[in-house]
């Protein structure tokens, strides 16, 4: 993938976790994916590469849904 297609991918995939996530502001949103990112690379937003951030938001989506779907069988359960 070039740059242009990671950039690309990248912006899409915000848009589809603010999606998934309305309540969280954009600040919040980039904020709690550059903590991840801080988590899996040893850097945050400032220094993280398109790549790495990307990485970042596609983990924060699948730790998010699998949080919610293990709340929702919790419930269901219950």
């Amino acid at each position: 993938m070039n740059e242009r297609e990671t950039r690309t991918e990248l912006f899409l995939g915000l848009r589809e976790l603010s999606e998934v996530i309305p309540d969280m502001r954009a600040g919040q949103l980039v904020a709690a994916v550059g903590e991840l990112c801080a988590d899996l690379h040893g850097h945050g937003v400032w220094d993280a590469t398109d790549p790495e951030f990307l990485e970042a938001v596609r983990q924060f989506r699948r730790n998010f849904e699998a949080a919610t779907v293990g709340a929702a069988k919790g419930l269901t359960n219950g």
